[in-house]
């Protein structure tokens, strides 16, 4: 079966492998890679992070070997009274079992966070080989012995990984499906940064569908790691091109959504620029643009974030998945449209509409079946649900700006 088919039809594998690990997620997360370094680790900077409407903190530096368990609990501790969970790395936290005292330090790991009220998971590393993924999940395994409420971390290659070097595995489906079985996580987690210099990566909708398969055939979540930062050959972004990676996050069926980068990552670089925060600690114009975006991501993800996916679909030139041939829902209108159809818990139907062109607003009429259905619409502002009027053709007419999407739901048909 070809990729867009098992896109289109990934429904039919809700039933497929439970997973062991997998645990409901009661709220969509918004988070970042780089957080403050940490002499910056102090109330008014986290506050800036609150502000900015993001729920889960993520560690100073990635696997930076410097950390120590009273900065972590420093982190902790403001994530206490701010009201946000944190995900924390330990430089002594092993990558397998096999080496002399491994347990005897994950047994100590757990002792000095595993009660602390902010805690969310533990950060173990980024973008392994499958060579590693036996390793990976013996630790995994252990943590969830010693601490079941707080699960391992590890975050993903994404599809132009080269696998003999990086993934370590003829395919990415194999690396996916390789870690899945092996580490069992909680939630699968990668990053794909779509916009080089002169062009967008072709295959940044192939790993959504790669992805959201694995998420749907071992029921558990997946987060994408989103990129904002100009670094080697990632061209400086516009507004409407972050916020069109949020929105293909939903309508991919998405329950988390991750920034690269919040603080400026490392040292002073020129080829680096426009993380969230300066090198300095000052808000740059990205931090202002991705506040509204995640204000936007967060209320209509914790709206979907109890719903299954049923299919995400492209309408508009280039296709690269068609919709179902019997779907509830469809686009007219010229421009180019990523649809997200989901089954909600109360038997609606649930559909993300986004506009796919980044560089322009673009009108999108909708209709729904059954024929006649009594739509709502979605404020993320209010965070609230109002009908919606059709015309006398019984059509919704959405206006959508660059990059965004719109949130509608209605009573049938049985997905």
């Amino acid at each position: 079966m070809n990729l867009t088919h098992r896109l289109i039809f990934a429904t039919l594998t809700l039933a497929a492998i439970a997973s062991s690990a997998s645990a409901e997620q009661r709220e969509f997360v918004v988070s970042y890679w780089y957080g403050p370094p940490p002499k910056f680790t102090t109330i008014e900077h986290y506050r800036r992070i609150k502000e900015a409407n993001f729920n889960v903190v993520f560690p100073p530096r990635a696997l930076d070997p410097t950390l120590t368990v009273e900065q972590n609990l420093a982190v902790l501790d403001l994530c206490r009274t701010l009201q946000m969970r944190a995900v924390v790395h330990d430089p002594r936290m092993p990558r397998s079992l096999a080496g002399p005292g491994a347990k005897g330090v994950i047994d100590a790991i757990v002792a000095d966070y595993h009660r602390h009220p902010a805690l969310m998971a533990y950060f173990i590393t980024d973008e392994p080989s499958a060579a590693d993924f036996p390793g990976l999940g013996e630790v995994a395994a252990y943590l969830k012995a010693k601490d079941p409420n707080h699960p391992a971390y590890i975050n993903l290659f994404p599809t132009y990984a080269d696998p003999a070097t990086q993934l370590g595995a003829p395919t990415y489906e194999e690396h996916v499906d390789r870690f899945v079985k092996a580490v069992d996580p909680f939630v699968i987690s990668y990053d794909h940064y779509p916009f080089i210099n002169g062009s967008d990566r072709p295959d940044y909708f192939t790993n959504f569908a790669i992805i959201r398969n694995a998420s749907i055939a071992t029921k558990r979540p997946f987060w994408n790691i989103a990129q904002v930062v100009k670094h080697y050959d990632y061209r400086a972004l516009t507004e409407p091109e972050l916020r069109f990676q949020a929105m293909q996050t939903l309508a991919f069926g998405g329950k988390g959504l991750l920034w690269y980068t919040y603080w400026y990552p490392g040292e002073p670089n020129s080829t680096v620029d426009h993380s969230m925060i300066a090198y300095d600690g000052a808000p740059t114009r990205e931090y202002e643009w991705i506040k509204a975006i995640n204000a936007d991501a967060r209320a209509m993800g914790n709206q979907l974030i109890d719903c299954e996916s049923w299919a995400t679909f492209h309408t508009g030139e280039p296709v690269q998945y068609a919709p179902p041939a019997k779907t509830p829902i469809s686009i007219e209108g010229t421009g180019r449209f990523t649809t997200g159809v989901f089954r909600a818990s109360d038997g609606k139907t649930v559909t993300l509409i986004t506009n796919r062109d980044y560089t322009k607003p673009i009108r999108a009429a909708v209709r729904v079946l059954p024929a006649g259905a009594a739509l709502e619409k979605f404020d993320p502002a209010a965070t609230t649900w109002s009908p919606a009027v059709l015309d006398a053709g019984g059509r919704l007419s959405v206006d959508l700006p660059a990059g965004a999407g719109v949130l509608i739901r209605w009573a049938g048909p049985r997905l």
